[in-house]
């Protein structure tokens, strides 16, 4: 089924919830009831309507600022956006061929007149034959694709012309590339980071890196007369982000007037100067977002996070200024449930198990929408619950997918743009990303449709991907919370982030083993959750001990660590105390996930720095030989480079900063010279000169197959990242897969936890499950 334009009869309306005043009063137990979790399962996302008699004062500081992102929206798109970049790459080398640049899209020269994506024949013959030859059978069915049945020699004489090439191009390039924010410095070649020899340094003409000729894979030998581009930037890195505009703060006030202005120029140049409807700006919204090029930019203020009291959030809290504390009314909304800074402590979330407090999850994050600003498909982190609340404004218009077709989605995307999922695994976890709803159900995918008006809250349940735009000026927040269902997603969510490198936001099996801990010393949690819990831990631990056991065998010893145990409170947060995030050394340097239990920790700067003391410490080869009758002392013949005055020693030349590649070289003895030596001493002087000759050669050799071997790597792996690092600490699994067990020796196994300690837990759990009664999950205790 194809669908031409978009149908809003096609979407599902979403369930709209109206709980009850007592019902309103535990989030969790409602949201978790059987009927209610079963509306989340069947359509992933609900509208809550809170009872008539919850309304919360709107508590955000007047003098609260802001700066916005830009928001190009035919960017987001990820059909327009592929094939825009794939072009822009593909005339880049067409330029470097010397061959006219080509537009997006060509019409076929037949009576088809069919228009056709150079990006979409490209993927249509990578699918049906990436590297094999194509054929007149294979041609057919291409041609098929795109509706030309009677012509297939009018897409392979394009794609032959204009695209085999880069085709071939890039499927033998390994399509990895050093960062450039590792390098800042443009003077430095990206592959080996050495400044030296810029006569034989080229610059990309497009994103001005460097690189030396002989680093480059192949080498290049003459500077090219045209243009030069570098790989990276020939087969493109699928990066994309908002631009921020950080320089400009708007209050609420500012904003206001700025989209009330935008509104009506809006209304004028696309709808004739009438009123825009909700209808109307969802048709224009997708539009855009499908459309190739388009110069409309929209500001979105989205993901404000202030730590100052009277800015943190819209609901009241115990430290926003100018409260009164006394007043009952204001006292029910400070401490109530629903309030977005206390739902992710609410009794029965999950993460009051978190020992951090985290911006945007346990602490909510601020959105100040304008017309067709948009927030793009995505995931929760760790396939959390989300709850928005609207404050005050226009409509926020949501799309969400069930969880149970979160597989079909990400398959569907990945089909979309296969290349960019190639070049930027995470995608999906970027917010940068849009494919219309239509598209959804073309291809079976349940889209469910959300209209959003103040003073109701939207739910996202586990693993829902959503999406959505504003329909005009609007104050939204969210924030995090979990179900005790929730916990078999949020275990996905780390095997599903190790597999792109994804970071871990908190440590899950810190959280797992919080919920232990607090059953062994109350039970006050429900026995079958508990015991999911515990298969979870059990089988968690049972991979630790493996690879220890291992290492063990190995003859690899281990020290201690202590681990940190502080817990944040609600109490410390309402009074603007938050614990530190997530600091970096506590992630696995290669897959991201959290190491707090057994890890390596390599110290690379010791390391280097250790080599370099060793290099010190041994004599100089270019200057003395020994024998077991003599030694000789070599003295230094001077150099020159021809054009230049100062004079230059072999032994200069010998060391990493020089190269012989770099200077002409004229041997010339000393001035004080003697004219009348012997003949045996000029032999031997002339040997001593041979074997300078020599070991220049097999220096210059050294450092060329040593820069062809970098070259090669960066192309491969990304471990030449982690050793550049001072500081790196891998999980068990990445140090086994990297190391097997012959880990370097600057190495160190760390145990925050031991085996034997979580095996104590786990006995601990077991025994009580088998004499204990646990009562519901959602007795758990506030914290």
């Amino acid at each position: 089924m194809t669908i031409n334009s978009f149908n809003r009869a096609l979407l599902t309306p979403c369930p709209i919830l109206r709980p009850t005043e007592q019902e309103f009063e535990d989030p969790v137990a409602y949201l978790s009831r059987p009927d209610v979790a079963r509306l989340g399962d069947d359509f992933g996302i609900v509208k809550l309507v809170p009872p008539q008699t919850w309304k919360p004062e709107f508590s955000l500081s007047n003098d609260f600022k802001f700066h916005t992102r830009l928001q190009i929206l035919s960017d987001l798109g990820i059909t327009s956006r592929s094939r825009r970049s794939f072009k822009d790459n593909l005339n880049r080398y067409l330029k470097m061929i010397d061959q006219r640049p080509v537009r997006s899209s060509f019409v076929t020269k037949d009576h088809n007149r069919k228009k056709v994506h150079y990006y979409d024949l490209y993927q249509a013959v990578q699918k049906i034959s990436p590297e094999a030859a194509m054929d007149d059978h294979k041609w057919a069915a291409v041609s098929e694709q795109f509706g030309i049945v009677d012509s297939p020699d009018v897409l392979r004489h394009e794609y032959e012309d204009k695209i085999a090439s880069y085709a071939s191009f890039l499927n033998s390039s390994e399509q990895y590339f050093p960062d450039t924010k590792e390098n800042e410095d443009n003077d430095n070649c990206m592959i080996c980071d050495d400044n030296s020899r810029p006569t034989e340094t080229l610059l990309c003409d497009n994103c001005d890196s460097s690189f030396h000729m002989s680093c480059l894979n192949p080498p290049m030998t003459e500077v090219p007369s045209g243009e030069w581009f570098c790989e990276k930037c020939l087969v493109g890195t699928g990066e994309y982000g908002f631009e921020e505009e950080t320089d400009v703060k708007y209050s609420l006030a500012e904003f206001y007037e700025m989209c009330k202005e935008f509104e009506a120029e809006f209304s004028q140049e696309y709808n004739n100067g009438e009123p825009l409807t909700l209808d109307t700006i969802e048709k224009k919204f997708w539009e855009f977002v499908d459309i190739e090029k388009s110069d409309l930019e929209v500001k979105y203020g989205a993901d404000i996070h202030h730590l100052k009291p009277g800015h943190i959030s819209g609901f009241p809290m115990e430290n926003t200024p100018g409260l009164d504390m006394e007043n009952k009314n204001v006292q029910r909304y400070v401490k109530h449930p629903w309030n977005l800074t206390r739902l992710p402590f609410a009794k029965g979330s999950l993460l009051n198990f978190v020992n951090r407090s985290i911006s945007g999850m346990t602490v909510p994050w601020i959105y100040v929408g304008s017309l067709l600003s948009t927030f793009c498909w995505h995931v929760e982190d760790h396939y959390t619950l989300s709850a928005n609340y609207c404050h005050f404004g226009a409509t926020k218009k949501w799309y969400g997918i069930p969880s149970k077709d979160a597989d079909k989605f990400e398959q569907l995307m990945r089909d979309s743009a296969p290349d960019l999922f190639r070049r930027q695994p995470d995608l999906l976890h970027q917010l940068v990303t849009l494919i219309s709803p239509m598209k959804l159900i073309e291809n079976g995918i349940t889209c469910v449709e959300v209209e959003q008006q103040p003073n109701e809250i939207v739910i996202t349940y586990p693993r829902v991907y959503h999406a959505g735009f504003n329909s005009g000026f609007n104050f939204n927040e969210a924030v995090n919370f979990t179900i005790s269902k929730w916990l078999e997603f949020g275990e996905k969510s780390i095997e599903d982030y190790r597999k792109i490198k994804k970071e871990n936001v908190f440590n899950h099996y810190q959280l797992v083993e919080n919920v232990l801990k607090s059953y062994c010393q109350s039970a006050m949690l429900e026995k079958d959750f508990v015991r999911t819990a515990l298969s979870s831990y059990e089988n968690f631990i049972g991979r630790q001990f493996h690879v220890m056991e291992i290492y063990r065998q190995a003859g690899i010893s281990s020290i201690k660590s202590k681990r940190n145990e502080t817990m944040r409170s609600i109490e410390e947060e309402q009074n603007g105390v938050f614990h530190d995030e997530t600091e970096d050394d506590e992630l696995c340097g290669n897959c991201r996930t959290h190491i707090g239990y057994q890890y390596f920790d390599f110290d690379n700067k010791a390391k280097e720095e250790k080599e370099e003391e060793e290099i010190k410490e041994q004599p100089s080869h270019h200057e003395t030989i020994e024998s077991s009758q003599q030694v000789t002392v070599f003295t230094t013949p001077e150099i020159k480079q021809e054009g230049f005055e100062s004079k230059v020693s072999v032994r200069q030349l010998l060391t990493p900063q020089a190269s012989p590649q770099e200077i002409i070289v004229k041997r010339r003895l000393s001035d004080g010279e003697d004219d009348h030596r012997d003949e045996e001493e000029q032999v031997g002087k002339r040997r001593k000169s041979s074997r300078i000759q020599k070991l220049e050669k097999e220096q210059l050799q050294r450092k060329e197959a040593a820069a062809h071997s970098i070259a090669r790597m960066y192309h491969k792996t990304n471990n030449d990242l982690l050793d550049k690092q001072d500081r790196v600490r891998l999980c068990l699994q990445c140090c086994y897969d990297r190391y097997g067990q012959d880990v370097p020796t600057h190495g160190q196994l760390v145990m925050e936890t031991s085996i034997e300690d979580s095996k104590d837990l786990i006995q601990q759990v077991k025994r009580r499950l088998e004499r204990g009664n646990g009562v519901d999950v959602t007795m758990l205790l506030n914290r």
